[in-house]
């Protein structure tokens, strides 16, 4: 078993709160830590290893117990039912304030000698008594047993039923969701199962369509509806994956798509992706997750599903194990490598990343994950997720159990064992060597963590201060136990006594409502959803089952309402299809809700719908492999994927525009001459053809020949060659006036291309050009010359050279006459520079402005650049499109992200080392290995990870004090940049909707803007940035706008160009994707 104990810490390897920073009087949510004493409850999921059952013969051996939260009686309190690993399941019976007795042996609940996982608490057969379904551990090693149903009996006591029904499932247990999937009036079953490591767990992804008796999750139809209390199996039948991939943590079973049929999501551990499940309707379901969700956390182990952000769409989050205490971090295992990400790929699953996911649900149906934008992305090694308004305020927050009893992630004690050589002991020192390996994995107790929801999508961090002490929870679940209008917590902890945190938020004096939301048996109506109108407020609450990790929540319904004191009316949609329509309902009460007492109604359309018409334009742009970081290991991101070069202009004298697409290396770019109609023709082209070896970076227009037609600059790149490489040469394309070129004969610059721009700055009938570098292939950070040229057609260079300087790694470029004195300015951007300002002074001259004007501490991650009179005032403005967000660094001037570049290990390669801010302690962006790995001479300074767990800043890294050079970003917020009338630029950010992707291009169009986005360049540490291909600000006038609209592009889209056409037609145009033409409705 040791040996398969080792493709754990495999996996592992491939792969203090911050409260002393608040007041403690800034934040009004307070929970009491209730004492045995007080509430009478004693349990305590007490775990003893020994040599026939630890962890490493049983790898979720300290994944602990979850808690069932209901009421039994029907006497009004929520009772709570604990389950235990090595120790029995507890019921505890609510004797109201907050005082509970142990009815365990009187309730008929015997569970000694199993191994109890999840716990569900439902009404199996709909007599209006809530029932317990227990998952198990069972069948392996020394477990016995099975899946456990008690039917309550309606006095306190229950019957185990589960073989009589069909629920007796002998396996590895963990949770089971009971939901109606075929909306027939009872409540069927889904079985989440887990597995452990074994050869059947590795391959490809195709192994997950392979039955396993014991690991397999398992769906189950109640045939109640036909006269008799009875499950029959109808996994395969409905589509459902049921193999040993399945490494099954959470669940979660709502109706995603809000139509009328639950759905479900299943949370994997390890290599499998998460399922998304959406219920086609007709007792089958689809699994949807690479569709619908671009990335996903990859040891997810809790989920919970609600509406975050008050849009009236479900929510998804997911929980994963990244630290948030910096020296924790630097020690942990973590994200995979780029090349396992690859390897993954390729053997064809989803992108996985470790840490939490806030994914929130679109009009669309697709979802973008923002939780770095949040900051909710680390809570380290957490289970229980569960999002409720706790303070009342209207907003939903998120309570969180973490930590795990001991931490087999820890990189020093991976190294420990990997360096063992086990086929040196015999079977009786293996019990001894297991022991010993058990104790030499760390500890860390930790305060379960509230992300509260300030203000909408901005969320603290908060533990101990408010009142909760470190434990090791597993399970959780949520209740108004006492009745008092706030929800109060319930923990299932290892080794310590459960924990209830009595909420205090009564004090605060905001308004709440609450329902029991009951079908015609009197049963709780899972699957219904409740809205609550008041004023403009509207708010939506389903009511599920399984929720966190192995637990299940009281099923009646909680509204935090804040200040609000009138309820207008509650619709409740029923999953018959019906909404019934309450009117007359009283704040800071508990009402009860029935479809007899209630009227049909029509409820107003939730979720307006404004698309766009999409059609494909014909031009899928497909880039060539490379893979940067193996020649410069330590770079963030892969500086090969720029492309593709865009220019529109009308190229055949009909007054319509057509476009021009560059190729990736390997590809031809392309020539599409529009229509009258609107549509596109591809034109064919020797000459493009042959130079289809180029990859095409930027692309601009302008009448070389002044003979009255627009020919083709386009810039070369790629981070493959060097410097003055034959592919890296930029190449000027003729046009006969008729919308065919031919390659002009001139030796034109041959670098990796960032921007070109084109204008007659010198006013001399020629035009003249900007050409921006992007990179030196081979040192990344440091900034290429970058060139104006004025053309010089007299001469056999034909332009010439009139200023050059290292910029910046130069992305976007643009000229315009920013002072109103008459000569054109430039404006540059691009990486590790600030928004640049070239004030034209006339006779060919330009002198950098950036700090006179404003723009000197703007230093970012900027990808593009537009000039407009944004708040027509007459001044022209700037937009720019950076990093965002939703993103693992965050920079100001006080915690700027930076780059040391030198030759650390001389040998003369540039080795560019990245520090950030990690919530508030400065660490390096490359882990221990990695720079061990570009630097060895850095491995005997740090022996261990604990080691380079101290490293704060360059020098007690490198002990370098003199740096080559140093570059810093102190802004990653996409930015609009509005001049006043002294020439300064006043920043402020674009809306945050703009800020959860990287923006590659704008449109400005009168005062809506358009822009486009996603970046999928950057290394696994880092993550893509995929979560918000496109959109539109309408009405914005450099500070406000009216609204905001989505592209309603394909997931994963990434956009690198959009433009305007014709009247009523824009073009975008993706890297590696294909190219759409968008059409208003």
């Amino acid at each position: 078993m040791i040996r398969y104990y080792l493709l754990l810490i495999l996996f592992i390897i491939g792969c203090n709160l911050q409260d002393d920073e608040y007041n403690e009087s800034q934040y009004d949510l307070k929970f009491d830590a209730l004492t045995s004493e007080t509430t009478g409850v004693y349990f305590n999921n007490s775990l003893s290893s020994n040599s026939d059952m630890n962890i490493i013969e049983y790898l979720y051996y300290y994944n602990g117990g979850g808690v069932g939260i209901g009421d039994i009686n029907n006497d009004g309190f929520d009772d709570i039912y604990f389950s235990g690993n090595e120790v029995r399941d507890e019921l505890y019976l609510n004797r109201g304030n907050m005082v509970f007795e142990n009815i365990t042996e009187n309730a008929g609940l015997n569970t000694e000698g199993i191994w109890s996982n999840g716990v569900s608490m439902a009404d199996v057969n709909n007599d209006g008594l809530i029932d317990i379904y227990v998952s198990t551990v069972s069948d392996y090693k020394n477990f016995k047993g099975h899946n456990r149903l008690y039917i309550n009996n309606g006095d306190l006591s229950f019957t185990e039923s589960s073989q009589y029904v069909g629920l007796d499932f002998k396996g590895f247990g963990t949770q089971a969701s009971f939901f109606d999937y075929d909306n027939d009036g009872d409540l069927d079953v889904y079985l989440l199962n887990h597995t452990v490591h074994t050869p059947r767990n590795y391959g490809r992804s195709a192994k997950r369509k392979e039955r396993d008796n014991k690991s397999g999750d398992r769906l189950y139809e109640n045939l109640l509806d036909e006269g008799e209390l009875s499950f029959v199996e109808v996994t395969n039948k409905a589509g459902i994956y049921s193999s040993a991939l399945g490494y099954g943590l959470a669940i979660a079973t709502v109706d995603i798509n809000n139509d009328g049929y639950v759905d479900i999501y299943v949370g994997n551990d390890f290599h499998e992706n998460d399922y998304l499940y959406l219920n086609n309707g007709d007792k089958t379901f689809s699994e949807v997750s690479k569709k619908r969700l671009s990335h996903t956390s990859r040891f997810t182990m809790g989920v919970d599903i609600a509406d975050i952000n008050n849009d009236l769409i479900q929510d998804i989050f997911t929980l994963d194990m990244m630290p948030y205490k910096a020296d924790i971090f630097m020690k942990s295992g973590g994200e995979d490598s780029d090349k396992v990400a690859q390897i993954k790929k390729d053997y064809g699953f989803n992108e996985q990343l470790a840490r939490n996911h806030m994914q929130l649900g679109t009009e669309q149906g697709v979802f973008k994950e923002v939780a770095l934008a949040t900051k909710t992305h680390a809570s380290d090694w957490s289970w229980s997720s569960l999002l409720e308004d706790f303070d009342n305020d209207t907003d939903t927050d998120i309570f969180i159990t973490n930590g795990i009893y001991k931490r087999p992630n820890d990189l020093d004690f991976i190294n420990f064992q990997s360096n063992i050589l086990y086929d040196n002991y015999g079977a009786e020192e293996e019990d001894k060597l297991e022991k010993d390996l058990i104790d030499k994995m760390p500890m860390l107790k930790l305060s379960n963590i509230v992300f509260l929801q300030d203000n909408p999508l901005e969320f603290s961090m908060l533990g101990e201060l408010i009142g909760i002490p470190p434990s090791y929870s597993n399970g959780s679940a949520v209740s108004d136990l006492d009745n008092d209008g706030d929800l109060d917590i319930v923990s299932n902890n290892i080794n310590d006594e459960a924990q209830i945190l009595e909420n205090k938020s009564e004090k605060l004096n905001r308004s709440f409502v609450q329902f029991n939301v009951l079908n015609k048996w009197g049963s709780h109506a899972i699957g219904a959803k409740v809205i609550v109108f008041s004023g403009k407020k509207k708010f939506i609450k389903e009511i599920t089952n399984a929720r966190g990790f192995a637990s299940t929540s009281s099923p009646r319904v909680h509204f935090g309402l804040g200040k609000l004191k009138n309820i207008d009316s509650v619709h409740v949609k029923w999953l018959n299809g019906k909404y019934s329509k309450y009117s007359n309902l009283k704040t800071n009460q508990i009402h009860e809700l029935n479809p007899v007492d209630s009227e049909i109604t029509q409820v107003e359309n939730i979720n307006e719908n404004n698309n766009f018409e999409i059609k494909l334009l014909g031009f899928t742009h497909i880039e060539n492999k490379y893979l940067d970081y193996e020649r410069e290991p330590l770079m963030p991101e892969r500086l090969s994927l720029e492309g593709p070069a865009y220019v529109g202009a009308d190229f055949n004298g009909d007054g319509l525009k057509d476009i021009f697409i560059g190729g990736a290396r390997l590809q031809a770019p392309k020539l599409l001459v529009q229509h009258n109609d609107g549509s596109f023709e591809s034109i064919e082209n020797k000459i493009f053809n042959q130079d289809a070896l180029f990859e095409d970076i930027d692309a601009d227009a302008f009448d070389f020949e002044l003979d009255g037609d627009l020919d083709i600059y386009v810039m070369s790149g790629g981070n493959e060659f060097v410097d003055g490489d034959n592919n890296l040469m930029d190449r000027l394309y003729i046009n006969d006036g008729k919308g065919n070129f031919n390659k002009f004969p001139a030796n034109l610059p041959s670098t990796n291309g960032g921007s070109i721009s084109s204008s007659d700055f010198n006013n001399d009938g020629f035009p003249d050009l900007f050409i921006g570098s992007r990179s030196i292939p081979g040192g990344y950070g440091l900034s290429p010359t970058s060139v104006v040229v004025k053309s010089a057609p007299d001469t056999d260079a034909y332009f010439e050279a009139i200023a050059q300087a290292p910029l910046g790694m130069v992305t976007d470029s643009k000229f315009a006459d920013l002072n109103d004195d008459g000569i054109l300015d430039l404006v540059v951007v691009g990486d590790w520079m600030p928004v640049t300002v070239l004030i034209g002074e006339g006779e060919d001259k330009f002198s950098n402005q950036t700090t006179n004007y404003g723009l000197g501490t703007t230093a970012g991650f900027w990808n593009t650049v537009e000039i407009a009179d944004l708040n027509n005032d007459g001044k022209l403005d700037i937009i720019a499109g950076n990093s965002g967000l939703n993103h693992k660094w965050h920079a100001s001037e006080k915690t700027p992200v930076v780059v040391y570049l030198d030759d650390f290990d001389q040998n003369s390669s540039l080795d560019p080392i990245i520090f950030y801010s990690f919530f508030g302690e400065p660490v390096p962006f490359a882990s221990r290995d990695k720079l061990v790995n570009s630097l060895p001479y850095l491995k005997k300074k740090f022996l261990k990870y604990n080691d380079f767990a101290k490293v704060t800043d360059i020098v007690s890294l490198t002990e370098k004090n003199k740096i080559f050079e140093t570059k810093t970003v102190v802004e990653m917020r996409s930015m609009v940049f509005i001049q006043n009338k002294e020439n300064k630029f006043l920043s402020s950010p674009l809306p945050k909707e703009l800020q959860l992707s990287t923006i590659e291009d704008f449109y400005v169009d009168e005062d809506k803007i358009y822009y486009v986005g996603n970046f999928t360049g950057y290394v696994t540490e880092l993550g893509p940035s995929y979560s918000n291909s496109g959109g539109v600000l309408i009405g914005f006038d450099g500070n406000t706008y009216s609204s905001h609209r989505s592209l309603m592009l394909p997931i994963n889209f990434e956009g690198r160009h959009i433009d305007k056409v014709n009247n009523d037609t824009f073009i975008v145009i993706g890297n590696n994707n294909n190219s759409y033409l968008l059409k208003s409705k």
